[in-house]
């Protein structure tokens, strides 16, 4: 891989790589339409302009195991991601990297699974290469049926299943370092309150951290909890909440951000989710983004 810094400020205006109307989150053969933005009931993406989130739609190729992510400037210009080449995340998460081959590219990390049931996907991606944090992203998209008819009875339901996400951490030097974060992800929903709305919280634990080259490197020693939310029953959608990011042996906050996710199947059987933490802004050393998302059933 390469590491080269790109020394690019973050004052220049925002460069989408868009294009037409994609056949969203299915399958995307090698010659498909380049996709433009996923503005579908049922996906939901960290897009925040300020933060330079732009993530907007997420497409994998099963064929030869690549993705298509959109509105992410001066990455590969079809957007295509890659396998990175001997990877192997614990949880059955794919590593993956933007395809370089071409002038003005620069590098970015992603993560990406679609579900057992092949109901939901979910990806986040970010680059190493700006003065600051730079742009990134993740999302979450239901790709079959529609908004699930949820429960409306006083049981609560567990959900669990697998985290991944990307770890940038600044160097005002170079080049930023990139990691790769595996874990375990557990969802409690109670779809009977508030008055039926649905409520829904959550935390990842036994969170891996690992190289840039998917090389495990050992446990992280935080977890992220995930405050509790409201279900919008219209859409099957999660209403955006905080998320933190915790110190285990002190119980410390450490970093905080935003959670949010979609259910599917029939009675809402699934959910998926996106997540961000992060410290600062960036502009010092050693600081701290994470943008990730899981998979969890019932």
């Amino acid at each position: 891989m390469t590491r080269v810094w790109m020394g690019l400020a973050l004052g220049f205006g925002l460069a989408a790589c868009g294009g037409g109307a994609p056949p969203f989150g299915g399958d995307a053969g090698g010659d498909a339409t380049e996709p433009g933005g996923d503005e579908r009931v049922g996906s939901v993406f960290a897009d925040n302009e300020a933060e330079f989130l732009r993530l907007n739609n997420i497409e994998y190729d099963s064929g030869s195991d690549t993705l298509r992510l959109n509105n992410l400037p001066f990455d590969d210009d079809n957007n295509v991601y890659v396998r990175v080449p001997g990877s192997a995340l614990a949880n059955g998460w794919g590593a993956y990297e933007s395809l370089q081959d071409g002038p003005g590219e620069i590098e970015y990390f992603a993560v990406f699974r679609r579900s057992d049931s092949g109901q939901t996907q979910v990806a986040a991606a970010h680059t190493t290469q700006y003065n600051e944090f730079g742009y990134g992203g993740a999302g979450a998209q239901r790709i079959v049926g529609g908004a699930p008819n949820l429960p409306t009875d006083g049981a609560i339901y567990v959900f669990t299943g697998s985290y991944a996400g990307v770890r940038i951490t600044t160097d005002t030097t170079g080049a930023n370092d990139a990691n790769f974060v595996t874990g375990d992800a557990q969802v409690t929903a109670d779809f009977g309150d508030f008055d039926v709305t649905g409520a829904i919280n959550g935390r990842v634990t036994n969170r891996v951290i690992y190289d840039e080259n998917g090389v495990a490197l050992g446990s992280l020693g935080t977890q992220i909890v995930l405050e509790d939310t409201t279900i919008n029953r219209d859409d099957g959608t999660i209403d955006e909440a905080e998320a933190f990011e915790i110190d285990v042996a002190t119980g410390d906050q450490v970093r905080e951000g935003d959670w949010s996710g979609v259910v599917a199947g029939a009675g809402g059987t699934e959910v998926a989710a996106y997540i961000v933490v992060q410290d600062g802004s960036g502009t010092t050393d050693g600081e701290v983004r994470e943008v990730g998302g899981f998979i969890a059933a019932r």
